[in-house]
């Protein structure tokens, strides 16, 4: 092999190792989201991803955007005293994401540490009336309630499990 053979290969070793290392960088954390308590007296805070993009809803709630995601995440610090309140009244408080909302599964899991709620279900997109499968997830912090909502078409909540898995992983009292 010649000189200039082995230089080129090393050469090419090499910017693949840097595109690496930014496509690796990407996936650090590049901020935080934090959602005060309904009264004002608890704040939590979410890790987000590079890229991703936050709003305020209507609502009082804010949207998680993550591009090319066929998700729709949205945070909303509730005024329900127990995650078992908020259950009851789930339909009810995603109506401005999803309506016709159903549980088809409750699953008792963690978040932040505390006893969590999962909620999986179908209904309809509210800006458009397209099927849709949410999943909520309902927990306390310091005894406030709060709710992740993720929803969209098809089955884009579970292709995002991962991504929705490291945000709740990410709760934490501020």
């Amino acid at each position: 092999m010649s000189t200039t053979y082995l230089f080129q290969i090393m050469r090419r070793s090499l910017l693949t190792t840097f595109v690496t290392g930014v496509f690796c960088l990407a996936n650090v954390s590049a901020g935080s989201l934090a959602v005060p308590s309904a009264d004002k007296k608890v704040t939590i805070t979410l890790e987000l991803k590079d890229g991703w993009k936050t709003e305020p809803t209507k609502d009082g709630g804010m949207t998680i955007d993550i591009p090319r995601s066929g998700v729709h995440i949205q945070v909303w610090a509730l005024s329900q005293a127990t995650v078992e309140d908020a259950a009851k009244e789930v339909a009810e408080l995603i109506k401005g994401q999803v309506t016709k909302f159903t549980v088809t599964a409750s699953k008792e899991i963690r978040v932040a540490d505390a006893e969590a709620r999962q909620l999986t279900g179908t209904g309809e997109e509210a800006d458009d009336s397209d099927p849709s499968n949410a999943e909520v997830y309902l927990f306390t912090v310091e005894g406030k309630v709060f709710m992740v909502c993720a929803h969209g078409e098809g089955d884009g909540t579970v292709k995002n499990r991962e991504i929705l898995t490291a945000l709740l992983a990410s709760v934490k009292k501020s």
